[in-house]
């Protein structure tokens, strides 16, 4: 399902996402400390965000990818088979730190450095994709676990239930129709739209982030992919 339209285009829409907030932050902090929005932080935010995604990427398809599959010609390689993708998982958090330097997402970093990796011909070394499969159960654990801790039920009063559930419902339905409906008018089918739909619902990662990240796969695996895929209509 990753390789779909409506996949592609939420994964996209996650890295312009994270760029265009890059903007928001210069713009707000601009108010909060001088009163005035300067036209020159938020170009230099931009150009900073907009410059990484284009020399980082470049960088990994061709430099670091080609770095890659010649490290699996070495002697070391066949004699350590997993050496190559032990290297590709560090070349991975390097650039999610380096995305975290230059004030974008973590995973926007992983995620470049994912494509970069994509596809690579290996003849002695382990598959890259297939080793990032197994370190996937291991980190989608810790990801909701790090969610369980970070969230504190004690601390929730009856105003702030209601609250909370009425704003994921904002959220869940804002992104539905504000991701979905443009989708559609893109020319996608309605099962592709519902999907990228809910699949921006967890974008905001802010109170109701726990909520709206439960949910979608919910939604996935009870509705969509239940049944039959339809990809036209």
């Amino acid at each position: 399902m990753l390789q779909t339209g409506a996949a592609k285009a939420i994964i996209g829409a996650a890295v312009i996402d994270d760029v265009l907030s890059l903007i928001v932050l210069a713009v707000a902090t601009d108010l909060a400390v001088g009163g005035s929005v300067s036209v020159v932080s938020a170009v230099l935010m931009l150009a900073k965000a907009v410059g990484f995604i284009v020399v980082a990427g470049a960088v990994g398809y061709f430099g670091i990818r080609r770095s890659i599959q010649r490290m699996d010609a070495t002697p070391l390689a066949r004699k350590y088979p997993e050496f190559v993708f032990i290297f590709a998982m560090m070349m991975a958090f390097l650039y999610a730190m380096l995305a975290n330097l230059v004030g974008l997402s973590g995973i926007i970093g992983a995620f470049l450095a994912g494509v970069a990796f994509a596809g690579v011909e290996l003849q002695q070394s382990k598959g890259v994709k297939e080793g990032a499969e197994y370190f996937q159960i291991v980190f989608a654990s810790i990801f909701f676990v790090s969610l369980g801790i970070l969230a504190d039920a004690h601390a929730l009063t009856s105003d702030m239930v209601l609250f909370l559930a009425v704003l994921t419902i904002v959220a869940i339905v804002t992104k539905v129709i504000g991701c979905g409906l443009p989708a559609r008018m893109m020319g996608m089918c309605r099962e592709d739209s519902l999907i990228i739909g809910f699949g921006m619902a967890p974008r905001g990662e802010v109170v109701m982030s726990l909520l709206t990240t439960l949910i979608t796969p919910i939604v996935y695996r009870n509705w969509f992919f239940k049944g039959a895929y339809c990809a036209v209509e």
